[in-house]
Parts: C-alpha cells; structure tokens; sequence
C-alpha cells in the first residue's frame, strides 16, 4: 500500500490556492494533511485565513489552520485583489465558517507539530505563498529543518516574471524569506512560472466546470471565470492554475521536467528585485552541491485532466458523506 506523504500547505487563499486545497482534498490516499497555515500575500492576513477557515469546511479537511504573518519580513505588504477579487475568491461565495484558527500564531503552531512528529517521521512543507512564515520558523527554531523532508514551493521564474520583467509575485513579496529558505539547507524543489504558466484551463474547460452540476466543478469554474474575464488572462483565452503545481507534481512526477540547481535571490532595491536566480553551473560545484530542483516543463494535457477529474472526484466524495 503507497505511504501517504505527511504534509503541511503554507497558503494565502487566493483563487489557485482554494483549487490546489481542493486537489490535496480529493486525493485523500496520497496526502496526509497536517495542518493549513496562512500568510499575507493575495490578500490581508484575515482574508486568507478566513478564505482558509471556509475552504477546509466546504471540502471537509477535518485539519486546524494558523494564523500566521501579516506583513513581509522588511518590505511593506503587497497584495493582488485585482487579479484574485475583494474576497480573495474571485468574488464567489461558499458558506461561511464557524471554525476558529488555532490561538498559536502559525511561526508557533508549526514548529510544534513538526517538533511533535514521531522519531523517525519527517514532514513536507508545501509552500504557496509568501515565504514568510517558513522564513522566520527556519531562523527561531532552527531545530526543525531536522524533520523537513523537503520544501516545495509556488514561486520564482528562472525566464521572466509576472510582477516584473523577472520577478514572480510570491518571491517579490518577500525576497529576503525566500532568500532565508533558499540558504537553509533544507531539500527544496521550485516550480515557477516556467512550468505553473503552462499548467492551465482553457475558456472551453472553465465553462464546463461552470455549466457543471458538481458543486466542486461548480466552484472552482466559477473563481476561474473571474480570472479569465477579469485579467489579462482573458487575451489567452485560458488561466494558469500556478498552485495546483507543487501538490501533482508529488502524486504524478510523470507529467513534468526538472533539473538540479542552487538557489539565491535578489533583494536588492533596483530593477531586478525579487529576482530568482537559478545558477546551473554544475561545474561550478563539488558532487551534491547543486542539490535543488526547478521544475522546467510539464504536459499540460495530463495537468488539465487530471486536475479536472480532481475537482469532479471531490464533488462525487462529498455528496457520498
């Protein structure tokens, strides 16, 4: 029987971070959700978790979520309402939760579960956000980076950016978190741009889901219209998932390509701010140096399949309960 891969979701709900929770939700054999941390990024701090707080109701991740950092490490907060709606859910509406966050702030809240793990038991951090959170548990409790498996994250490009000509709206936020993880020595695999913008649903897609009777399918076509009418998305005629990246790539490696790297970041204050740099010099460093992974290409046949078939399973799932 496949292991379930223990997990926690660093988040800031978001349009494609309420579909990636939906992905993890329906693929119940493959994850073993830990618990959902926020972080300031698409929207304020309380938007998030409370987006957080309805998503796990109307999915039924029976897992807490923390409250974590409202604001980058140094740099003033900068949000994307414009792209992800006054709501942070492309203005769509679920029920709304009488869950309450844990009273720990999420810095506290992780390091306590991760530090809590059995002996031998390591966890994933999956990142979607802000590295904020993650920046400040690795530099307060250095401790844990002994039962992190691994990070993977949403963030970064190694061609060109999408808040600037090379910089990605997450590592922008907070360049000087991610330049924290970046040096924490902790197994990390970066899936950009490069890859998340070719991870998409087409127009023809999203209506489906829309027209659909499945309240999941429903949903999700529904924040994904948003984004499509809404944004410069709507001239391609189709939206990136960019989320959803991180978790498939966990449960079907088969539909991308990586290669090794070592990463660093620019948080300087001219033009390349937020930058990722991705050095692939192998010959530059001694054997098992240039230990990161980047996610370069993924087959997006297979992505949109898949992740359709995800959204419907959810939906299937919960009206059996």
């Amino acid at each position: 029987m496949k292991k379930k891969r223990k997990i926690i979701i660093d988040c800031d709900p978001g349009i494609d971070d309420a579909i990636a929770l939906a992905y993890a939700a329906a693929n119940p054999d493959d994850f073993d959700i830990l618990a959902i941390t926020t972080v300031s990024g698409n929207s304020t701090i309380d938007v998030v978790t409370r987006n957080a707080l309805d998503l796990t109701e109307f999915y039924q991740i029976d897992v807490p979520v923390a409250k974590g950092m409202a604001d980058p490490l140094v740099r003033d907060a900068r949000h994307a309402e414009h792209y992800h709606g006054k709501n942070g859910l492309g203005d769509c509406i679920i029920p709304h939760s009488t869950r309450k966050p844990a009273e720990e702030n999420a810095v506290f809240y992780l390091k306590n579960i991760i530090m809590d793990l059995p002996e031998h038991e390591k966890v994933t951090l999956v990142c979607l956000a802000p590295m904020t959170n993650i920046a400040i548990l690795i530099k307060v409790f250095p401790e844990v980076k002994e039962k992190i498996q691994e990070i993977l994250f949403m963030g970064g490009a190694f061609s060109t950016g999408n808040v600037t000509p090379s910089a990605e709206f997450n590592i922008y936020a907070d360049p000087e978190a991610a330049k924290i993880v970046f040096k924490s020595g902790i197994p990390l695999t970066m899936c950009g741009l490069d890859v998340t913008q070719k991870c998409t649903l087409k127009r023809s897609q999203i209506l489906k889901l829309c027209q659909s009777q499945n309240k999941i399918a429903t949903f999700a076509g529904d924040m994904a219209g948003h984004t499509l009418e809404n944004t410069f998305e709507k001239y391609k005629g189709q939206i990136s998932v960019h989320d959803v990246v991180p978790l498939m790539y966990m449960v079907h490696p088969e539909y991308f390509k990586y290669t090794e790297t070592i990463l660093d970041v620019d948080c300087s204050d001219g033009p390349s701010r937020g930058r990722t740099i991705c050095d692939f010099r192998w010959w530059n460093f001694e054997e098992g140096q240039a230990g990161d992974l980047v996610l370069t290409d993924a087959d997006p046949d297979s992505f949109q399949q898949c992740l359709i078939e995800a959204l419907y399973e959810l939906g299937d799932m919960l009206e059996e309960k």
